[in-house]
């Protein structure tokens, strides 16, 4: 996983779905970050947070 201020890139499993736009927790017990995804390549995908913070 690699984070920054405006969104993360992502390790998933290769077969899961992912809607176009979801909430995300990066770390446990955290609330989760509105995001939208950008790319997916197989395992990989790249988010961006969409709410400030």
């Amino acid at each position: 996983m690699d984070i920054s201020s405006d969104g993360a890139r992502l390790v998933i499993a290769s077969g899961l779905s992912v809607p176009k736009r979801f909430g995300v927790a990066l770390v446990p017990n955290a609330t989760p970050k509105e995001c939208e995804r950008v790319w997916r390549n197989g395992e990989m995908m790249g988010i961006r947070f969409t709410e400030p913070g």
